[in-house]
């Protein structure tokens, strides 16, 4: 399944996000190994957002919910539309990536 940035449209592996992505950080492998097993609520701590935005990723709620990517070019901006539909998916579903993730496709989102 592909979930798509909402600035640029990539479209993203929801698996690579939610497994492989936090390698592309400089945490150490054991810490990113770690970071897999945390609950999706705390997988985007503040810590963590900053080593994602230093790899090019900004999330929105979850981190199915990407605001920007690395693939964005120079100064792209959220669909603010796509934005607020996408934060309403994650606030209604919560931790359910499955659903998330099923939505957000379904969506072309």
């Amino acid at each position: 399944m592909d979930v798509h940035c909402s600035s640029c449209g990539e479209p993203w592996d929801v698996y690579h996000l939610r497994h492989e992505a936090i390698f592309e950080t400089d945490l150490d492998s054991a810490e990113a190994e770690a970071w897999r097993n945390l609950s999706p609520s705390k997988r985007l701590s503040c810590r963590y957002r900053e080593k994602f935005k230093a790899a090019g990723y900004q999330f929105g709620a979850s981190v199915l919910d990407v605001q920007h990517c690395p693939g964005c070019p120079k100064g792209a901006n959220p669909d603010p539309d796509k934005a607020a539909i996408k934060a309403g998916i994650v606030e209604l579903l919560g931790d359910d990536e499955d659903g998330i993730a099923a939505f957000m496709e379904d969506h072309g989102l």
